[in-house]
């Protein structure tokens, strides 16, 4: 008896959204094809990693914004992506909370608090028997840091982190914490903000912002990279002045980076800005953060490149792209891995040519590249995002 195939790729982005609520096999009758059977093998395991997110809480902590209103710290997408809904989304989070680190006044970070205090302020939001945010013992937390976010997330858990995964407050109430998805964090600082404390740029953001800009905030400060030359890779062949050491970056990357038993993953782009040379040299960046700035020794570390669709990010394209929130969603709700879409796009490609068409039901407008090539054709291009791992002393 034959049954039938359902892998489908629903709408036209760059990257796809997957919907494989539903997959059964194609097998057939009299002998076995060794493609069908890769591919029996592949879907059983992606079959076996579903899992609902109604028993996982969502908390999405936000990045930096200048804008009025916030541009880039405008999570709705990744809301819209994630949320439950009974016909479209029945396996997503029933529970979403975003942190906000935005003045109500402007719409503008609040430069109020550095970054160690808003780890408190999200600590103390998490565990107050009055918070807003009710969540049960038996619920498992997931984090999306985004940006900055993601410096708030990591400095929470190494003030707080308990055993494995867990959360604790004084009264001994546990939090399990299941993944993180740091998605563009400068975990080694970016450079951007060295490159702001230029004289020139000092004065313009004094204009512009006022006396006390958000440049000059320790908040602000703790995402630089440090000794760093505050006139760039162009000017600083002829200017010498370096930022100090960021303290803050040493000591959070000095210890485990990656602690407990949680899913800990890190997303960077490298779509690049035409502004990108001035700023980054021949690094690979977003336009905001450098590519080797992100990952973290013992994460799921995943550029764009690597995936195999033929795509590539930029910093704004982290927050609000379609197909990134595709991708997130793949993450989050499908709880699929690098190595799983690497497997799914070879099973893409093979089903085509192997299956008859009545077994393998497909909606695209592209055909996403080959794995392997397009690896192959992106080698130079990861030998420039370079990253070792190794903690900083």
């Amino acid at each position: 008896m034959n049954t039938e195939l359902r892998l489908q790729v629903l709408n036209n982005s760059a990257f796809p959204a997957l919907s494989i609520a539903d997959l059964t096999f194609f097998a057939p009758p009299q002998r076995a094809n060794p493609s069908i059977l890769a591919m029996n093998t592949v879907l059983s395991k992606l079959k076996k990693k579903q899992a609902s997110a109604s028993n996982r809480v969502l908390i999405i902590v936000p990045g930096y914004s200048v804008s009025t209103p916030p541009k880039i710290g405008d999570h709705r997408f990744y809301i819209n992506k994630l949320k439950f809904h009974q016909k479209t989304n029945p396996k997503g989070y029933r529970k979403i909370f975003l942190f906000d680190i935005y003045s109500k006044k402007d719409g503008r970070c609040n430069f109020q608090y550095d970054i160690p205090a808003l780890a408190e302020i999200l600590y103390h939001t998490l565990t107050a028997s009055n918070s807003d945010w009710e969540i049960s013992e038996d619920k498992t937390i997931d984090f999306i840091g985004a940006s900055m976010g993601g410096l708030i997330v990591r400095e929470l858990l190494r003030r707080h982190l308990r055993g494995a995964n867990l959360l604790e407050n004084s009264k001994g109430r546990s939090l399990k914490i299941g993944t993180i998805v740091l998605i563009g964090t400068p975990n080694r600082g970016s450079k951007i903000v060295d490159y702001l404390q230029a004289p020139f740029l000092q004065f313009f953001l004094k204009i512009r912002y006022g006396k006390n800009h958000f440049a000059k905030s320790e908040q602000f400060r703790q995402i630089a990279v440090g000794n760093t030359n505050i006139f760039g890779p162009l000017l600083g062949k002829f200017f010498k002045k370096k930022t100090p050491n960021n303290d803050f970056l040493l000591t959070l990357n000095g210890s485990i980076q990656t602690p407990g038993t949680i899913r800990w993953i890190t997303i960077r782009g490298t779509k690049r800005k035409w502004y990108a040379p001035f700023l980054f040299g021949n690094e690979l960046n977003d336009g905001v953060i450098a590519a080797n700035s992100v990952p973290l020794c013992g994460a799921e570390n995943i550029a764009d490149y690597n995936l195999p669709f033929n795509i590539a990010w930029d910093h704004r394209d982290l927050y609000e792209d379609e197909g990134f929130c595709n991708f997130l969603y793949g993450l989050l709700i499908l709880q699929l891995s690098l190595v799983d879409y690497l497997e799914i796009s070879n099973l893409i490609i093979t089903s085509s040519q192997s299956l008859p068409k009545r077994a393998f039901l497909i909606q695209k407008q592209r055909q996403p590249a080959n794995s392997l090539i397009n690896l192959m054709l992106l080698s130079k291009k990861k030998q420039k995002d370079s990253f070792k791992c190794q903690t900083l002393n």
